[in-house]
């Protein structure tokens, strides 16, 4: 998106969906209200009409069905989506539906996928909003590090025969929310050649928090934390020998998820090599900055968000609480394997803390890696500086009392 803007984008502190929305994006709906619904959309009829499209591909997984129903059910009975959310959303699902089946028949036709070994991985952890993607950009810079550009994670599948189309079929989506959500970069940066965080891996299998953010679906939330999460990740780690196996690099892999947080104890199941790069920030401006992408990325879906309700909503929710159990966590494992950064210092000197996040994980910043770090920031310097305006009081929060709630986090890590 925007790849070759001159001028900054502004992102307002958001008041209502209306707001955020541009005119006929609002007549579309006005007009959707009087027309009739689409009748109740099932798991089953959406992965038939996958099916249909993607012939010969096979049955999903009945795992993943039973995840696609249980976030049906909720986007029915909490989301409340507009007509036009209504509309996204069901292309949303059938594109992920499609992209499971395609998934599963490609590890069923080349079983030796799942013999791939994967780049000993380093997984970004921390709240979003705490500048995970510009560390991940960063990381990106080094030539042993592989990361997945946003169409790789996307669409993990390579077509078969005939031209891979994957990267201009992303920046058609995202050409697409550009036009649906004019200051949306503003707040989060996207390209379809990027490197961005995995979450489209789970989507795949219908099963991850970041949900959430997308709709309010608290009864898919409370069932997915009932559920085993080796299911989502033990799926999750095929596709990533499926992407390494299709595309080999790297003798590590950077991989960003803000929900990773929830599931150390998982990851290191699954990943016994795995590495952590922790990133920290004053917990009251990070909670704004969250509450403010939560409200303008539902506001592509529906028109009743309240942004009082929504801060209380995400103090109340899974977010502190597994903030504080992370950092314990990772308190827990042995030198080498947790480098911790702070957002300020990231900001004031970035290739000096990748250098000291570097030496914490027991490993050396090359000069070629450095170069091209500082090459990316001095790049980004030269880019319209983009706005995002935001306040927890816009949120029915007070900053002192997002930060007493986290204080032991604050003390912590000086914030």
């Amino acid at each position: 998106m925007g790849s070759e803007r001159q001028k900054p984008l502004r992102a307002e502190q958001f008041t209502t969906a209306r707001n955020a929305q541009p005119w006929w994006y609002r007549a579309t709906n006005r007009v959707g209200r009087v027309l009739p619904s689409f009748g109740t959309p099932s798991a089953e009829a959406w992965f038939e009409k996958a099916k249909r499209k993607n012939p010969g591909v096979g049955d999903p997984r009945p795992e993943t069905l039973a995840a696609l129903e249980a976030l049906l059910h909720s986007v029915r009975e909490d989301a409340q989506l507009s007509f036009s959310g209504r509309i996204a959303a069901q292309m949303d699902c059938l594109r992920m539906a499609g992209q499971h089946l395609l998934i599963e028949q490609a590890i069923r036709e080349t079983p030796e996928i799942l013999d791939t070994q994967i780049p000993s991985p380093i997984f970004l952890i921390g709240w979003m909003r705490t500048g995970t993607t510009f560390v991940h950009r960063l990381l990106a810079q080094d030539p042993d590090t592989r990361t997945m550009p946003y169409w790789e994670s996307m669409y993990p599948v390579p077509p078969k025969t005939g031209k891979d189309h994957r990267a201009e079929e992303l920046a058609h989506v995202l050409k697409q929310l550009e036009a649906i959500s004019p200051t949306y970069e503003a707040i989060h940066p996207m390209g379809a050649h990027e490197p961005e965080e995995c979450v489209a891996l789970f989507t795949n299998v219908f099963r991850t928090l970041q949900y959430n953010v997308q709709y309010r679906v608290p009864s898919y939330v409370e069932w997915l934390q009932g559920q085993d999460p080796r299911v989502a990740y033990g799926q999750y780690r095929q596709q990533l020998q499926l992407v390494q196996f299709h595309r080999p690099h790297g003798i590590r892999f950077a991989l960003k998820d803000p929900t990773h947080s929830v599931f150390l104890d998982t990851i290191l199941e699954l990943f016994p090599d795995a590495r952590f790069v922790f990133t920290h920030r004053d917990p009251a401006t990070t909670m704004s900055s969250l509450c403010s992408l939560y409200a303008y990325t539902r506001a592509l879906f529906s028109d009743d968000i309240d942004p009082l309700a929504l801060g209380p909503e995400l103090m109340s929710s899974y977010l502190p609480g597994s903030l504080e159990r992370a950092v314990e966590f990772v308190d827990g494992l042995p030198a080498g394997r947790v480098a911790h950064i702070r957002h300020a210092d990231v900001r004031s000197d970035p290739v000096g803390a990748m250098a000291r996040a570097y030496r914490d994980l027991g490993m050396e910043l090359g000069e070629q890696a450095r170069t091209a770090m500082r090459d990316m920031v001095d790049g980004e310097s030269l880019k319209p500086r983009d706005i995002h305006v935001h306040s927890p009081e816009g949120f029915g929060l007070r900053a002192e009392g997002v930060r007493d709630r986290l204080s032991g986090y604050c003390q912590r890590f000086d914030l």
